[in-house]
């Protein structure tokens, strides 16, 4: 029976535990290097340090020298996962599932989707198996909040690449305390050039007043979404929070 490789515990610089067998957030993009051999997963400058955590096993300690199955997901659809030196998958899928190949390294390259960039989230499972023996889920979501203060000025606080999802969702709370309120557009587009905006946002800006929110969902799958934000009023900013979960139910485990 083999043995199955995914992420260690590892206490954060911020102090936060990150338990074993959770998936890693906060990724900025670049590379991401999975080392099977020294059990370790470094991820690019900028992302929560430590840059370079353990895995829950190494096959160094197992005296082994390859994996032979894995599977990953990875927040972007457009990232690119090089396996070993011979398979590099761009199929613009979630999640991954290789069996009976075997490697001792994988990289990841998380595109520049994002904004904030930091925002992307990666899961992985590997076994020295040639079967992966772990139910690997094709259904997955990403979600987490970005805050900030609005602004005399439109400024795109939220933006990502969502291909392979199919279901949208964004909060924005203001959660100002007086009486500022602010001006919100959610718009899409297909390209990550040009942009339009969504149904509700077209004629005007939705004004979000202080203390209130404003719920959009969508399953009409774009291949972008983002949110600009604008004081509704010249030098009155409005705190915020905006929440979003982006889902894809529609597929099966990889068994």
């Amino acid at each position: 029976m083999g043995s199955l490789f995914t992420t260690g515990q590892v206490t954060l610089t911020s102090g936060t535990v990150s338990e074993a067998g959770t998936e890693i957030t906060g990724i900025v993009s670049g590379s991401v290097f999975l080392d099977f051999v020294a059990g370790t997963i470094t991820l690019p400058e900028g992302s929560p340090t430590p840059l370079t955590r353990p895995m829950s096993k190494n096959l160094n300690d197992l005296g082994l020298n390859q994996c032979n199955s894995i599977g990953i997901w990875v927040s972007d659809a457009d990232a690119i996962v090089h396996l070993g030196s011979a398979i590099t998958l761009a199929d613009h899928q979630l999640s991954h599932v290789v069996n009976n190949y075997g490697f001792s390294n994988c990289r990841i390259e998380i595109p520049a989707n994002s904004t904030p960039d930091n925002t992307n989230q990666l899961f992985f499972m590997a076994s020295n198996d040639g079967w992966l023996g772990y139910g690997f889920p094709k259904i997955s979501h990403q979600r987490g909040s970005v805050s900030d203060t609005s602004t005399d000025a439109s400024v795109v606080y939220l933006s990502k690449h969502v291909g392979a999802y199919n279901q949208f969702m964004i909060t924005t709370d203001n959660e100002d305390t007086g009486v500022d309120s602010l001006d919100l557009r959610i718009q899409y587009s297909e390209d990550g050039t040009n942009w339009f905006n969504d149904q509700g946002y077209s004629s005007s800006a939705v004004t979000v007043t202080a203390g209130n929110s404003d719920t959009w969902a969508s399953e009409v799958a774009h291949h972008f979404y983002r949110v600009s934000i604008v004081s509704t009023s010249v030098g009155n900013p409005a705190p915020f929070t905006l929440y979003y979960n982006f889902v894809n139910d529609k597929g099966s485990s990889s068994f």
